[in-house]
């Protein structure tokens, strides 16, 4: 295997399970097939609300943005969603009759075990889905270009093509956005301001497709070489699954869009500008709380 296909399965590793190990199979896909259309949204929606917060991430790492003039920026951004104690359990429904109907706490897909229930006749037992990703963090990795200067505007560009390989499948990520300044209306004003609209695609595999947008607001305030920056933000984002559930007889099909928690945002973090080498690190607190780095080079 060559350090290429290596350095893809790492990748994808990180994509589809929130850890750096990598398997022969992706065992979040064959648990998923294994659940009802009743109970596969809890039992995702804490992995919806991690891979929204983070495409929603690592956009900006200052307001500033000239009226002209060329700004080119490569950066690799790194983020990762805080997974709590919250998002390991999920309220299930009762399983299918003779089973009692009672609400069931099991696991989610970042849980331990999933619960376990006793039927109306002696050694009769349903077995809920055990937890997948044994994680409290979930980290997505993502290259970013930046383009400018026109009137004070800029485009964002993020693109990850990475073909099937194995038993790991093909992902691909697409986002586009635009940043414009909003300090060129207002001169006299102290700090740096911009305002800024993203959209952005994820395809894993044959079942998972999620997309993500995002509006807002930033401010910054440079010292020497180093900025203060901040913002508010406004998203969504959805994840859209299509699968055979295998758990009834015949087997169904399930297309289910999931939306993910986290609508709004607020943003602190510090960015490092060393000539053409440009480091930023910041935390965003919302629903979710997620951490975002990354490392640069640009005019």
């Amino acid at each position: 295997m060559t350090y290429a296909h290596r350095f893809l399965l790492f990748f994808v590793g990180i994509l589809l399970l929130g850890t750096t190990t990598i398997r022969a199979q992706n065992p979040f896909e064959d648990a998923v097939k294994q659940i009802s259309s009743d109970n596969v949204r809890g039992y995702v929606q804490p992995f919806v609300n991690a891979f929204g917060a983070n495409m929603n991430s690592g956009l900006y790492n200052s307001a500033e943005i000239g009226e002209s003039g060329l700004y080119l920026n490569v950066r690799l951004v790194a983020m990762g969603t805080l997974i709590g104690d919250a998002e390991k359990t999920y309220t299930a429904a009762a399983p299918d009759p003779p089973y009692p109907q009672y609400p069931v706490q099991t696991a989610t897909v970042f849980g331990d075990l999933g619960a376990i229930v006793q039927g109306p006749v002696p050694g009769m037992e349903y077995h809920y889905q055990n937890g997948q990703v044994k994680t409290s963090f979930v980290p997505f990795l993502s290259p970013q270009l930046t383009v400018g200067n026109i009137f004070g505007t800029q485009a964002v560009l993020r693109y990850v093509p990475l073909p099937e390989h194995d038993d790991f499948p093909k992902v691909t990520l697409f986002g586009i956005g635009v940043r414009h300044s909003i300090s060129r209306y207002l001169p006299t004003f102290p700090a740096d301001l911009a305002a800024s609209v993203c959209y952005q695609k994820l395809d894993i595999g044959d079942i998972f497709s999620a997309k993500a947008f995002n509006i807002g607001a930033q401010i910054s305030k440079s010292y020497s070489v180093a900025t203060l920056y901040g913002g508010v933000q406004y998203e969504t984002s959805t994840m859209s699954l299509s699968y055979t559930y295998t758990g009834s007889n015949p087997p169904t099909v399930v297309n289910l869009d999931i939306d993910g928690e986290n609508k709004i945002r607020a943003t602190a973090g510090l960015s490092l500008n060393l000539v053409i080498l440009h480091l930023n690190a910041d935390i965003n607190v919302g629903k979710v709380t997620v951490a975002s780095a990354g490392i640069g080079f640009g005019l």
